[in-house]
């Protein structure tokens, strides 16, 4: 009886947060916008012993077409720590696309780095077991 009255509580809490964040967001839609070709200003971060990492950025030279500099993270983990943060810092003000492709190990130092500047993520994807690719928003 009371798990029964329980579920009823949070269903009819749910549906009314719900409720509440649909309309509230009705104003403040706005179409996505992608960046306009050329206008591209990226970073793109990778590991050169993944062989697939430079498929990765010639991907996004290609995909992507704008002005890249592409940054091998070597080195020890926190070598690569203070590579990504550095990058991620001089990136927030001069770029408008920080991307980057990396094994989990290098993922965590990267992500810590980004983090710790402040920062968030567009996306992260797991594309293999020993391959995640990236989106930090600048």
């Amino acid at each position: 009886m009371m798990n029964t009255s329980r579920r009823a509580f949070f269903k009819t809490f749910l549906s009314a947060g719900a409720a509440l964040v649909v309309s509230g967001s009705g104003n403040t839609t706005k179409p996505a916008e992608a960046a306009v070709h050329e206008q591209i200003k990226g970073v793109c971060l990778f590991v050169p012993t993944l062989g697939k990492a430079s498929d990765f950025v010639e991907l996004m030279n290609t995909s992507a077409p704008g002005n890249w500099t592409v940054h091998p993270l070597e080195g020890t983990l926190t070598d690569r720590y203070f590579i990504a943060k550095s990058l991620y810092e001089e990136a927030k003000g001069r770029a408008n696309t920080f991307v980057g492709a990396v094994d989990p190990g290098s993922f965590a130092v990267v992500q810590a780095a980004i983090f710790d500047s402040g920062g968030t993520f567009h996306y992260i994807t797991y594309e293999e077991r020993n391959r995640i690719t990236f989106s930090a928003q600048l």
